[in-house]
């Protein structure tokens, strides 16, 4: 019999994940599998629980949000492992799952993971730490981690606008340096962006067309300081209609972005806290992960 570690965030989203894991290990064992399970309780347990075990089993399965995806995958990527993961998505925004088609019922998902294939996709490194789908800083970008985690299981997605809006009267442009092989840019940025998906923060969609999750290449997008609201939802609006050709937007690619940001502003990876630093570099990770995905 073959042997899978099942890791799960019971907090994860509206918690509904929990419910349903005496079904999915089922699920798991009647297709072949010994599924050792673990139900972290606190930030880096997934993380530790993918170093030690990851390389003994067949397949890890995470169920929870995309913050437990990046935990996972940081565990396997600095043990060298290249074991397939396999993702439940049970967030309140679940991101990275929106760019695969990830199915976002939790049965669903997980017998998409005993039939689907193998595939190869990027990842991130940023300073010592790993993404899976975006490094970000600026407008909204500490919601994701800021928003308590009640009014996530009340309110799902909703409580992120929620307290996003509370944050507008906040939002300051950060002078920023930025260079790659492609471009060299400076000037004021309300929000910046290294991405590897069509879904930022579950409301910027960007084009399917240019996001290829596997291709080594980061989306950059630099967004300057609007003049108003009204400019700023403009602005956003063609974001999200996938145009680019706008003044208050820097878009590119690259496979690696040197940002130099006096003040060290806070960064969010996978919607998680990253302390700021003056100058970072963010790297692409060609085919760092093996993830199971549905056609």
């Amino acid at each position: 019999m073959k042997r899978l570690l099942m890791l799960m965030n019971p907090y994860a989203g509206t918690q509904q994940g929990k419910q349903y894991l005496a079904d999915i290990l089922a699920l798991f064992f009647e297709r072949g599998y010994e599924p050792l399970t673990f139900v972290s309780h606190k930030p880096g347990d997934s993380t530790r629980l993918a170093q030690t075990y990851g390389s003994q089993v067949d397949l890890v399965v995470c169920a929870g949000g995309d913050g437990t995806l990046n935990e996972v995958l940081t565990g396997l990527i600095t043990a060298g492992c290249q074991t397939p993961v396999g993702y439940i998505p049970c967030g309140s925004t679940n991101d990275f799952a929106s760019s695969l088609h990830l199915s976002r019922d939790i049965l669903e998902a997980a017998r998409d993971i005993m039939d689907g294939r193998v595939q190869l996709l990027d990842a991130g490194k940023f300073g010592d730490r790993y993404f899976s789908y975006i490094a970000s800083f600026g407008a909204f970008t500490r919601v994701s981690y800021a928003t308590p985690q009640h009014m996530k299981n009340l309110l799902g997605h909703f409580a992120y606008i929620l307290e996003g809006i509370r944050d507008i009267g906040d939002l300051k442009p950060r002078h920023i340096r930025v260079e790659s092989a492609e471009t060299s840019l400076e000037g004021d940025y309300l929000f910046g962006a290294v991405c590897n998906s069509t879904s930022v923060g579950g409301l910027l969609k960007l084009d399917p067309n240019v996001v290829d999750l596997s291709d080594g290449q980061f989306e950059v997008i630099l967004l300057k300081q609007p003049a108003n609201l009204l400019e700023l939802n403009d602005c956003l609006w063609k974001l999200n209609q996938q145009r680019y050709d706008t003044p208050m937007v820097e878009f590119f690619r690259t496979n690696r972005v040197m940002f130099h940001t006096p003040g060290a502003p806070d960064w969010t990876l996978d919607g998680e806290y990253a302390p700021g630093m003056e100058q970072v570099e963010i790297v692409n990770m060609h085919h760092a992960f093996r993830l199971i995905v549905n056609d």
